[in-house]
Order: structure tokens, then C-alpha cells, then sequence
């Protein structure tokens, strides 16, 4: 089993979403989150219209996604198909092998419970 997380740019989720509901990803967790990289910040004019900056952080989305070993790969191809925009700055996946998942509701366990 893997767990895959994916940071994307924000306009590129619902485009990931629809991609991942396509192939049967019938589950997802998403977080707003903040970081830096390679990419910058574009350019911003404080409230006052006095000074610009560019911001040290950039907004993105943390996608996490659990699947079974033989369905990890489609699920990273959709996510990098859907989120490129072929330029610095798109995000990054990282993928990690998962021990044992289990369902309080149904108190199932292991790919049953994805």
C-alpha cells in the first residue's frame, strides 16, 4: 500500500480532483498549505500602495491520497498530468510505503480499508 501526497498549485485542483475521480480514486484529503522552493512569489504592493515585496512563502495544496501498490502509479500519472504547467514552482509528490491502514467505522483493515 502507498500513501502518495502531492503539493500542487491552487488553481490546478479541481483539474487533479476531476483527474484522480476518473481513474476511481473514490477518496482524497487536501490541506492549504504554504512553503518555499525554487519557485518566488510573485510581486505584491502592500495595503497602502507604499512599498511592493515578494512574499518568502507560496501557497499551495497538500493533496494525500492512499492506494493500493498496483494502482500507485496511475494515481501519480494522473496527478502529474493534471497539475503540470511545465514550469518551476508546479510542486512536487512524494510517495511512502504503508504498513497497515485500518476503518474504525467498519473496523476493517488492510486494502479493504482504503
Amino acid at each position: 500500500m502507498k500513501k502518495i501526497e502531492a503539493i500542487i498549485r491552487k488553481e490546478r485542483f479541481p483539474n487533479v480532483d476531476e483527474a484522480l475521480k476518473k481513474i476511481g480514486v473514490g477518496g482524497l484529503t487536501y490541506f492549504d498549505v504554504a512553503g518555499r522552493g525554487r519557485a518566488k512569489g510573485e510581486e505584491m504592493v502592500s495595503d497602502r500602495g507604499t512599498r511592493t515585496y515578494v512574499p518568502e512563502f507560496i501557497e499551495h495544496i497538500k493533496i494525500e491520497v492512499l492506494a493500493k501498490d498496483s494502482d500507485a502509479q496511475a494515481v501519480i500519472d494522473a496527478i502529474m498530468n493534471a497539475a503540470t504547467t511545465k514550469t518551476i514552482g508546479d510542486g512536487k509528490i512524494y510517495v511512502y510505503s504503508i504498513d497497515r491502514v485500518y476503518d474504525i467505522a467498519s473496523l476493517s483493515n488492510g486494502d479493504t480499508a482504503i
